[in-house]
C-alpha cells in the first residue's frame, strides 16, 4: 500500500484565502465603517460637491487650482463632521441627553450636557473651515523640510515667521480688495473670492452632515447644498444635469437613513428581513422616479402665465440688486440670473458698450430647426439651408455712451398661434423656425421679422411694424418669421423718404441723435456716402468703410472722459467688437437720413447635418444695425469685420421696382384640423391611469384595514390552495398554513419563514380572542392588527 500524504485542512484553508489586497480592503472597509455606513457617509460627500461642481460647469471664473480646492472643501466639512461627531458611532444623543442635566435644581437653570457639547462642536468646526480653506489656498502650514529644519537648529522662530509671512500677505490682499468694495468697486481677486466660496462651501456641508447624523432624514440634509445649487444655477446659463444629480443623491440618501432605521427597528423586534429588501427598494423608488422624469421631459410647460409673469417682474429688482452686489465685490464673475426681464437679449444694460468686451464661450444657448431645405451640390454633399440672425430685441435710443428704450412702448398680449402683424409685408418670405433654447431666458429669439409664435407671448413694439422684443417663459416654441427676399437690385430701386414717402409716424425716433456726436463723425459720414443716390447704395457706403476696422475682442472699456463711443471708435479705437461696429453704423446712418435701429441677438450658428439644426452657442451673441425701407419695412447690414457679409437672395414672388408695388406673399397653408385622437394623448394618459392606479391601491388598502383579519387569512388560504378543514381548530390551521407557506416556496426561505411566522402569531391571538379570558382579549385584539399589518403586504403582494 502505498503511502498517503496526510491531508493539511490549513493548505486547503490557506489556498481558498482572497489575495491579500483584497483582504486588506475588506479589513479597511470593515474597521474603518462610518457611522451610518459608507453609502450614507459618501453620498453626503457627494451633496457636498454639487455647487462647487456647478461653478466649474458655467465657467464663472477661471480660478485654476483654487477650483479644486471649492471642490474639496464641502467634501472636507462632511468628513469633519463624522470625526467631531463620531467615525463609528453617535457619541451622544441630544434627544436622551435633554433628560440630564448637569446643573442642580437650585441653579434655577437646567442647560442640557449634550447642548453644550454640540454648541462646542460647532465653534470647533466654524474654526477649522477658515484654517482648512486657508491651508488648501495659500499652504500657510510649514512643511516637513523647514520642521525638520527648524528641530534641528532649535529655531522655532523659522515656523512662526514663515506662517505670519503667508498670513500677511493674505491679509494685504484681503484688505486691498476691501478698500475696493468700498471705493465702489473692488478689482478681480480671485483668491478673495476662492476663500468667500470655501467658507460657504464648508457651511454647507458641515450642515449636510450634521443634519445627516441628527435627523436620519435624507431631504433635510440634503436642503443647504440643494438650495446653493439651485440659486448658483439660477445665476448660470448650464448645468442643469446637477440639479437632476443632486435630487437623486437626495432620494437616494432617504433610502439609505430610511433603510438603516428600519433595519434597526426590525433587529430590535426579533424579525427576519431579506438583504436584498433594499435593492428592491431602491429600483422601486428610482424606477418611478425615471418614468416621472421621462414624462416632465416630453409633456407640455404648464404655468399660469400672469401669474408667473408677476412673479418675475416682483423679483427682477431684487436680483438686479444682487447682480450688481456681485459685479461690486467680484467683477470678473460670469453670472446672469434666469430671474432677469426687463433688458434685451436677456437683460443687457443701458449702457453695456461701457461694460468691455463680450465674454465668449461655446457653451450650447438654441437649437433652431428651420422649414428650408438643404442645397445637394454634388452626390453625397449639401449644402446647409439659408442661415438667419436670431433676434432677441432692438433699441432706438442713444445717449453717447450706449443704448436704451426709455420713450414709451406698447404692450401687447398675444395668444398662440395669433397673427399680430396683418399689414401687408411685401418683398418677404415666410420662414418657420422649431427653437429649443438651452439657455434662461425671457426673450423669444427669432428671425427677423416675426409674425406668428405658437405660445402664448408678450408683444412690446413703438409701432405696428417696430418691434422690440417678444416675452415669453417658454423655452420650446415655433415662430413664423417674415424674412427678407430681395437682393441689391431691388432695395435700390426702393424710393426714399421724401414728401412723396413720408416717413411713418413715429419713426423719426430712428433719426434722432444726441448732441454728443462730433463734427468730425459728421463730416466723415458726409464724405463716406457722397455719390451714393440711393437709400441702399449710403447704407453699403458705411457697412463696406466699417468693415475696414481691425475685429477685436479684447478692446478696454473707454475712459470715462469719452463723450461718444461712435466717435471714439472711427477716432480713437478704430478696432473693436460687433457693438463698436453696429453702433458706429447707426450713427452714420442716421447722419445720412437713414432711420435705423440697433438690434441684439446671435448670429447664424454652425449647421449639423446629422440632426438637421442650426446649433447657436455664446460664441454667435451679436449686435448689428438694421435700416428700415420703404415696402419692404427693416433691413439688416453687417458692418462688423468679423461676420460675413450677408447674402441677399430675391424670392420668386418678389419684384420689386421704383415706382411699383407687388401683391403681398401668400400667408403659410392653415395647418391641418388635427384629429381627435393622436399618439401625444398617450402621454396624458399615462399620469391619469398612474392616478387611478394609486386611487385603487389606496382603495383596496382601506378595504383591507376595514377587513377581519381572521377572515381575510381564511380567504387568502382557500385561494392558495390550503383551506380550513372541518372540525379544525383555529390553532391547528394556523400551524398547518404556516407548513403550508414553507413547503409551498422554498425558493424565498426568509419570506416564508416570516409569513409563517406571522399566521401562527395571528392564529394564536385569534384564539385567545374568542376564548381566552376577558382580560386577555384587549392585547389580543391589538396583536391580531400587528400581525396582520405585518402579514397583509406579503399576501397582497403575490403570496
Amino acid at each position: 500500500m502505498a503511502n498517503s500524504v496526510p491531508y493539511d485542512s490549513r493548505e486547503l484553508i490557506e489556498a481558498e484565502r482572497p489575495p491579500w489586497p483584497l483582504r486588506l480592503y475588506r479589513w479597511l472597509v470593515h474597521q474603518w465603517r462610518p457611522y451610518l455606513g459608507w453609502g450614507v457617509f459618501l453620498t453626503c460627500m457627494a451633496l457636498a460637491a454639487l455647487p462647487a461642481t456647478a461653478l466649474r460647469v458655467n465657467d464663472w471664473l477661471n480660478l485654476g487650482g483654487a477650483q479644486m480646492v471649492l471642490e474639496l472643501t464641502g467634501p472636507l466639512a462632511v468628513a469633519v463632521v463624522w470625526a467631531l461627531w463620531g467615525w463609528r458611532r453617535e457619541r451622544s444623543s441630544f434627544t436622551a441627553e435633554a433628560q440630564r442635566t448637569q446643573r442642580p435644581a437650585s441653579s434655577g437653570l437646567r442647560v442640557p450636557r449634550d447642548f453644550a457639547v454640540t454648541l462646542f462642536r460647532w465653534l470647533l468646526l466654524l474654526v477649522l473651515g477658515p484654517l482648512v480653506v486657508s491651508q488648501l489656498l495659500i499652504g500657510w502650514m510649514p512643511g516637513p523640510a523647514t520642521l525638520w529644519q527648524a528641530a534641528v537648529t532649535r529655531n522655532g522662530y523659522l515656523v512662526v515667521s514663515q506662517v505670519s509671512a503667508e498670513w500677511s500677505a493674505f491679509i494685504v490682499r484681503v484688505a486691498l480688495w476691501w478698500g475696493g468694495v468700498q471705493a465702489g468697486g473692488a478689482a478681480q481677486d480671485n483668491l478673495v473670492f476662492g476663500a468667500t466660496g470655501g467658507l460657504i462651501l464648508w457651511l454647507v456641508g458641515s450642515l449636510v452632515g450634521w443634519l445627516a447624523r441628527y435627523t436620519r432624514q435624507g431631504y433635510a440634509a440634503a436642503t443647504p447644498a440643494l438650495w446653493l445649487l439651485g440659486v448658483l444655477l439660477l445665476y448660470s446659463s448650464g448645468g442643469k444635469y446637477l440639479l437632476v444629480t443632486g435630487l437623486a443623491l437626495t432620494i437616494l440618501l432617504q433610502l439609505l437613513l430610511d433603510h438603516d432605521a428600519l433595519s434597526r427597528r426590525w433587529e430590535r423586534l426579533g424579525l427576519d428581513y431579506s438583504s436584498g429588501l433594499f435593492v428592491d427598494r431602491v429600483i422601486t423608488v428610482f424606477g418611478a422616479a425615471a418614468l416621472v422624469l421621462t414624462l416632465a421631459t416630453v409633456m407640455p410647460n404648464l404655468y399660469f402665465r400672469p401669474l408667473v409673469m408677476r412673479y418675475y417682474e416682483a423679483m427682477a429688482p431684487f436680483n438686479e440688486g444682487v447682480e450688481a452686489f456681485l459685479e461690486r465685490l467680484f467683477p470678473d464673475v460670469r453670472a446672469t440670473s434666469r430671474l432677469r426681464g426687463g433688458g434685451i437679449g436677456g437683460g443687457l444694460p443701458n449702457e453695456f458698450l461701457l461694460q468691455g468686451g463680450p465674454s465668449i464661450s461655446g457653451v450650447e444657448v438654441m437649437r433652431v430647426r428651420t422649414n428650408e431645405s438643404s442645397i445637394y451640390i454634388a452626390p453625397y454633399e449639401e449644402a446647409p439651408p439659408p442661415g438667419h440672425y436670431m433676434r432677441g430685441g432692438t433699441l432706438a435710443d442713444y445717449d453717447g455712451k450706449g443704448w436704451s428704450n426709455s420713450r414709451e412702448t406698447t404692450r401687447i398680449e398675444v395668444e398662440a398661434d395669433q397673427r399680430w402683424q396683418t399689414g401687408e409685408l411685401w418683398g418677404r418670405k415666410f420662414v418657420v423656425q422649431s427653437v429649443i433654447l438651452e439657455m434662461p431666458s425671457t426673450i423669444l429669439y427669432a428671425a427677423p421679422e416675426p409674425v406668428e409664435v405658437s405660445t402664448d407671448a408678450r408683444l412690446d413694439r413703438r409701432a405696428p411694424d417696430d418691434l422690440v422684443a417678444l416675452w415669453s417663459r417658454e423655452r420650446s416654441y415655433t415662430v413664423v418669421s417674415a424674412v427678407p427676399a430681395v437682393n441689391e437690385e431691388m432695395l435700390r430701386s426702393l424710393p426714399a423718404w421724401d414728401e412723396d414717402h413720408p416717413l411713418p409716424e413715429g419713426y423719426e425716433r430712428h433719426l434722432a441723435l444726441p448732441e454728443s456726436v462730433t463734427e468730425r463723425t459728421r463730416a466723415l459720414t458726409a464724405e463716406v456716402i457722397a455719390g451714393q443716390p440711393t437709400m441702399y447704395d449710403k447704407a453699403a457706403a458705411i457697412e463696406s468703410y466699417l468693415r475696414q476696422y481691425e475685429y477685436d475682442l479684447s478692446v478696454q472699456p473707454p475712459p470715462a472722459t469719452v463723450e461718444d463711443v461712435a466717435d471714439y471708435f472711427l477716432f480713437d479705437l478704430q478696432r473693436g467688437y460687433c457693438d463698436y461696429y453696429a453702433t458706429a453704423f447707426v450713427v452714420m446712418a442716421r447722419l445720412a437720413g437713414l432711420p435705423t435701429r440697433f438690434a441684439t441677438g446671435f448670429a447664424v450658428g454652425s449647421w449639423n447635418p446629422i440632426e438637421g439644426v442650426w446649433v447657436i452657442t455664446e460664441a454667435e451673441a451679436h449686435s448689428w444695425p438694421e435700416v428700415y425701407f420703404p415696402q419692404v419695412g427693416w433691413i439688416a447690414f453687417e458692418p462688423t469685420a468679423g461676420r460675413p457679409t450677408l447674402a441677399r437672395i430675391a424670392s420668386p414672388q418678389a419684384n420689386l421696382s421704383a415706382g411699383s408695388a407687388t401683391a403681398p406673399l401668400p400667408a403659410p397653408a392653415p395647418p391641418e384640423v388635427p384629429a381627435r385622437w393622436n399618439w401625444q394623448m398617450l402621454f396624458w394618459l399615462l399620469p391619469l391611469g398612474l392616478a387611478v392606479w394609486g386611487l385603487w391601491v389606496l382603495a383596496g388598502q382601506w378595504r383591507s384595514r376595514r377587513t377581519d383579519p381572521w377572515q381575510a387569512l381564511l380567504q387568502w388560504g382557500r385561494r392558495a390552495g390550503r383551506p380550513m378543514s372541518e372540525g379544525e381548530t383555529v390553532l391547528e390551521y394556523g400551524a398547518g398554513l404556516a407548513e403550508f407557506v414553507l413547503n409551498r416556496w422554498p425558493r424565498e426561505p426568509d419570506a416564508g419563514r416570516i409569513v409563517a411566522r406571522e399566521v401562527r402569531g395571528l392564529s394564536s391571538a385569534v384564539s385567545t380572542m374568542r376564548y381566552g379570558p376577558a382580560s386577555n382579549k384587549p392585547a389580543a385584539a391589538q396583536q391580531i392588527a400587528a400581525h396582520w399589518e405585518r402579514i397583509r403586504h406579503y399576501l397582497a403582494g403575490g403570496w
